[in-house]
């Protein structure tokens, strides 16, 4: 796939909805090293900063991760990052609604011993 200048999205874009879709697809699969910039440049016919811009999207996506000395590979769990802080997210907001929900009821508890032992 080359950049198209018709294209009304930037050179950047088309770049990182490309290969968000290869992933989607499992074209890219979990892991996978990709190319490195100049070759991806080449490919796409764009200048590499391009590509890094284009990478720096999906990296915010957590869709691809990079090491240093490594290179840069598809996540080996596009997405579950998110799902998984999430889920920790709300399991602690349900611990607090639950410790307040105790407190409300041990005060409800004294509140109907002390009107029931009223004279």
């Amino acid at each position: 796939m080359t950049v198209s200048q018709d294209d009304p999205r930037s050179a950047y874009e088309q770049v990182a909805d490309d290969l968000r879709g290869r992933i989607a697809s499992g074209a890219l699969k979990a892991g996978q090293r990709l190319d490195g910039n100049a070759k991806m440049a080449e490919r796409y016919g764009v200048a590499a900063m391009t590509i890094r811009h284009a990478l720096d999207i999906l990296r915010r996506e957590q869709l691809i991760v990079s090491q240093q000395g490594r290179g840069t590979f598809v996540a080996s769990d596009p997405g579950i990052a998110d799902s998984a802080e999430e889920a920790s997210t709300m399991a602690d907001e349900l611990g607090e609604i639950r410790a307040a929900l105790e407190l409300i009821n041990s005060r409800l508890d004294r509140l109907e011993t002390q009107v029931r032992e009223r004279p």
